[in-house]
């Protein structure tokens, strides 16, 4: 991998995956239950992850080609490597939890349509795909694409990628938190 940033963070978020699993592995909750009704069961939270996973790999499928000519004439630029957690942020200004938008949302019925293993393979494969997306692409580079998102404070690629690991923990920690934290 050309940046040592992005692999790092590649390696957080399997890392965290692997703590989490072995947690769920542990809790011996059926993953599809909810543990409030108004609150996503562990299999939904994983697919709204792999949703957000596919979301950024699928624009970047279109962004990067436009921006590569641009961030190639900019790689001598100073560039963010880190991103503070903004989901806590916004909990902290707004006193509530951030909305996922319509795109990010679980199906209705996931449970008739995949099984829990499925879904964590899901996750995995896009994982995968995004991580083939970036791994060629020199540091300097990655660090001037910055994404159109302005919750995020329009994040560069290495900081997209740290902030996919910080938005897969705060769902562990708040998964953790529903199921009674059982560990």
């Amino acid at each position: 991998m050309k940046s040592k940033y992005i692999e790092s963070y590649f390696q957080l978020v399997e890392s965290q995956r692997k703590v989490f699993y072995g947690y769920i592995d542990e809790l011996g909750e059926a993953p599809w239950k909810r543990p409030l009704p108004e609150k996503w069961s562990i299999g939904e939270s994983l697919y709204h992850l792999m949703l957000m996973v596919r979301l950024v790999r699928r624009i970047s499928i279109f962004y990067f080609p436009i921006m590569l000519p641009y961030a190639h004439f900019r790689s001598s630029r100073p560039y963010k490597t880190k991103i503070h957690n903004i989901y806590e942020e916004y909990n902290q200004m707004k006193r509530r939890p951030m909305k996922a938008p319509f795109l990010l949302m679980p199906p209705k019925n996931l449970s008739q349509k995949y099984q829990f293993t499925d879904v964590q393979e899901l996750l995995t494969i896009e994982t995968t795909k995004l991580k083939e997306k970036v791994i060629n692409i020199d540091e300097r580079v990655t660090g001037q694409i910055r994404y159109p998102d302005p919750i995020a404070y329009y994040p560069n690629v290495i900081q997209s990628i740290q902030l996919l690991a910080i938005h897969e923990q705060h769902h562990f920690d708040l998964m953790k938190k529903y199921n009674g934290n059982k560990r």
